[in-house]
């Protein structure tokens, strides 16, 4: 038997979102936040791909196997990061704050085991052929700043 394979895989966090708490040092005249944050990250992750394989027995009695694979799920995990936030005095008025920070987002595990379908165009044999399992980490960096106003 000869053959050939083709893998199609993709991994995306759909939505995401934190419960964290943050710590830091208050400095330049009491303006300026530099901190620490952390705690419980949350999102959905999801899977899917396919995978071609087709070939030949005897050099003549040809076959595809296709086998997808797709799952979703809501993972639980962590979140830390830094930044720093400071006021942004327009002409008196403390309301206004800036902000930049960095996080870093650890989702979890979610494993997918695909499904096969074969073709198979000689009567009276039937291909055979492993399972196609993934396991996937997901992660993430993310940057972001932001203007803050404030109700008081």
């Amino acid at each position: 038997m000869t053959g050939t394979s083709l893998t199609n895989y993709s991994t995306q966090i759909d939505w995401f979102g934190t419960v964290r708490a943050r710590l830091g040092y208050v400095w330049g005249n009491g303006n300026v936040l530099s901190y620490v944050t952390g705690g419980l990250a949350y999102g959905e992750v999801k899977i899917n791909g396919t995978n071609i394989f087709t070939g030949a027995v005897q050099g003549f009695h040809e076959f595809t196997a296709t086998q997808t694979l797709g799952q979703s799920h809501v993972n639980t995990g962590w979140v830390l990061g830094y930044g720093t936030e400071g006021v942004i005095d327009f002409w008196g008025a403390h309301n206004w704050t800036w902000k930049i920070e960095t996080l870093y987002m650890d989702l979890g595990h979610l494993d997918a085991t695909a499904a096969n379908s074969f073709t198979f165009v000689s009567p009276g044999e039937v291909p055979s052929g492993g399972q196609l399992t993934t396991n996937t980490h997901f992660t993430d960096w993310i940057l972001r700043g932001g203007i803050n106003y404030k109700f008081y």
